[in-house]
């Protein structure tokens, strides 16, 4: 096979590495034309000319990619960025480490190759894939408590051998028939106070590391905290519609792109309840087509309040302007305080840290570099909304709900930046409650919630303060409030991937309906 026995051992080492798939038949279908011996040179040319474009087919299909159709369907998108960004992009495909193995096994190959039969070996390796693909044994648990309507149901059901293919599909399936069936509703209230969801784009616990803000105080600030919840998506679009659907269950993937029934929508029931619907961005709205997602996919009535007369404080991956958060959001209440509304109900999105934004004044900074200081200067932003909001002496219930990860620190198999596949690093991110203006012994102690939570769990929380108003005097003690949540376990789904946490192993589901065990660390 010449050269292309290196190509193999290249892709098993990455294969065994975890950094691409390896499709068994496909990739010995291609070894066995490979050897087939051709007696006419012009038929030898042929192949390898033939061989090209099919090796680096094959090692797409191989690799964690997006398949190419999807590709291509976003293609107009893709084409909306900048150049700067796109190069940065690429260059975070390069890994020093892959790149030394794959120098040293060529070197090996070269040496080796005077006295052995080196496309032997490579089919040898070939054939060891199979050999080796043995799911571990997974110690599967149910999630605790067993209430339709306060739990999720078990994924896979405790039993002592490893669990299959079929049993996690089935298990998953269970999953989506429990989900279906529960909701959260709100009652009428009267409370003065406002609600004020603030969904902020590219932000997991996995970013707070590696932007070293941790231990922001922001965090400290808040009075309940959900330290184990699952933002179910990793793009803006799906993680838009699941809060706004969050009174409902989790839904399937595709779902999400058809109408919901009316209580699944949660400003529909703040409405319901007595609460004035607003949407406010710092951004356009365009890219993605996202305002129609927000209104159509998460049955938002109102209109965008105009945004244009904040400052620009960054310029976007496709170079739209991004407006600064705590500029906005100050214009925003200082209307909000002079309104004759009794209650709002806000919903804000920022892309503050979506990767690819610059500053105007840095159009060559790196986006992953800068992403520290924009993340600080976000958090500091809310800190300071708080701030603003406690001085005018009203009420409110501030809710910091990032989508997803930025994916900052990337890993085995996706680079820095990429989203595709919806892993942990990615999904789990840290949801804060701040209740404005409570008074409260306690104050100052933040309540954490450990259990698995999603959306539900969290309008769940909503519910409760509507139909007892935090804010009384005396009121009841927040771990009264957060006492048998509802607990949804970690299922988090795009187009074409499903990544299900069993036990304490985050698993994937590929295209053919087989699982994986996704690789914990870089």
């Amino acid at each position: 096979m010449g050269l292309w026995s290196f190509y193999f051992f290249g892709k098993l080492f990455l294969y065994f590495a975890k950094f691409i798939g390896f499709h068994f038949w496909p990739n010995l279908g291609f070894a066995a034309a490979l050897l087939i011996p051709l007696r006419s040179r012009w038929l030898r040319v042929l192949r390898q000319v033939i061989a090209v474009p099919v090796g680096v087919a094959l090692l797409y299909y191989d690799s964690w990619l997006p398949p190419f159709k999807r590709v291509l369907e976003q293609g107009g998108e893709l084409s909306q960025f900048t150049l700067p960004y796109l190069l940065e992009l690429l260059g975070r495909f390069l890994n020093p480490w892959v790149i030394a193995g794959l120098a040293a096994i060529f070197v090996v190959y070269w040496a080796l190759g005077r006295w052995l039969r080196m496309s032997t070996l490579a089919v040898v390796g070939i054939v060891a894939v199979p050999l080796m693909l043995v799911l571990p044994n997974l110690h599967l648990q149910p999630p605790s408590g067993g209430a339709a309507v306060t739990d999720s149901a078990p994924l896979v059901a405790s039993r002592s051998e490893p669990a299959t293919d079929a049993d996690l599909n089935t298990a998953l399936s269970s999953f989506y028939r429990a989900e279906v069936l529960r909701q959260v509703r709100f009652t009428r209230t009267e409370a003065p106070f406002d609600i004020i969801l603030v969904q902020i784009c590219s932000m997991a616990w996995d970013d707070l590391v590696y932007a070293k803000q941790r231990d922001h105080s922001l965090l400290k600030h808040f009075d309940l905290l959900f330290d184990n919840f699952n933002s179910a998506a990793s793009y803006s679009g799906p993680a838009a519609t699941r809060l706004l659907r969050g009174t409902c269950g989790h839904q399937k993937h595709t779902e999400l792109y058809r109408p919901a029934s009316p209580g699944c929508y949660a400003f529909n029931g703040l409405i319901q309840a007595g609460f004035q619907p607003q949407f406010l961005m710092n951004h356009d709205g365009r890219f993605g087509n996202f305002v129609d997602t927000v209104r159509t996919g998460g049955g938002m009535t109102a209109l965008p309040v105009d945004n244009r007369k904040a400052p620009v404080q960054l310029r976007s991956f496709d170079d739209s302007p991004v407006y600064d958060d705590l500029a906005i959001l100050t214009q925003w209440w200082q209307q909000r305080v002079s309104s004759p509304e009794a209650r709002v109900a806000l919903y804000y999105n920022s892309v503050t840290l979506h990767d690819g934004n610059r500053a105007p004044d840095k159009p060559n900074a790196s986006s992953r570099e800068a992403y520290p200081e924009r993340a600080k200067k976000l958090l500091d932003d809310i800190d300071k909304f708080l701030e603003l909001i406690a001085s005018s002496g009203r009420h409110a219930v501030v809710v910091f709900v990032p989508e997803h990860g930025a994916a900052m620190n990337g890993d085995r198999i996706q680079i820095p930046g990429l989203r595709e596949i919806p892993s942990p690093s990615i999904t789990h991110i840290p949801v804060g409650i701040k209740l404005v203006g409570r008074l409260d012994p306690s104050a100052g102690a933040t309540v954490a919630i450990h259990e698995p939570s999603s959306y539900l769990g969290l309008f769940e929380l909503l519910s409760r303060f509507i139909a007892k108003s935090p804010f009384d005097s005396p009121g009841p003690a927040l771990s009264e409030y957060v006492r048998n949540l509802p607990q949804t376990e970690s299922v988090a789904e795009n187009e074409d991937n499903v990544v299900m946490r069993v036990g304490t192993r985050y698993l994937m589901r590929n295209l053919d309906l087989t699982w994986t065990e996704y690789p914990a660390g870089p």
